[in-house]
């Protein structure tokens, strides 16, 4: 997305602020580099709402002990025994065991799927344009991002950008 059509960035950090466990004893350091919530919602852990985008959609954040400046925007919900996953403007959530066995693959894609949802990009189950073979947002047809991913995103943004002041 770089340089096309007035998209305002050179690149998207990636920090991670907090982790969440069911047992803080899990972690493997003791330091407090990032938050760590010992929270469990639905039978997983979760970091606190307080902090999350998700639940403060208004940008502000009075009841996170870190204000602001400890927010998170998106969370990675592993679930022991999913298949499949769910995504939004939450986050991502996928199968626990599936996650770990993928690590070092290059490509996680239901992971991949799950952050183009929380990207604003809707499910292909029953449509593929002609002359597309697969796509990350059809659901099983790709194993990685295709140029057609691509394509939607920048369709996307298109559509978006007025509403930012670009």
């Amino acid at each position: 997305m770089a340089g096309h059509n007035g998209w305002p960035y050179a690149n998207v950090p990636l920090e991670v602020v907090g982790w969440a466990v069911r047992d803080r004893a899990t972690l493997q350091w003791t330091d407090n580099f990032v938050d760590v919530y010992v929270n469990i919602r639905e039978g997983a852990p979760q970091c606190a709402e307080p902090c999350g985008r998700f639940f403060n959609q208004n940008g502000q954040y009075p009841n996170c002990p870190g204000g602001v400046a400890r927010h998170y925007d998106m969370s990675l919900w592993l679930t022991a025994g999913m298949g499949g996953g769910a995504g939004g403007d939450w986050g991502q959530r996928i199968g626990s065991e599936y996650y770990v066995g993928a690590l070092n693959s290059e490509n996680i894609h239901i992971l991949l799927h799950e952050i183009g949802h929380s990207f604003g990009l809707d499910d292909f189950y029953d449509w593929t344009p002609t002359g597309v073979g697969g796509f990350i947002m059809k659901a099983g047809s790709a194993t990685q991002i295709t140029e057609f991913d691509a394509w939607m995103l920048r369709d996307w943004w298109r559509h978006l950008k007025a509403r930012y002041g670009y």
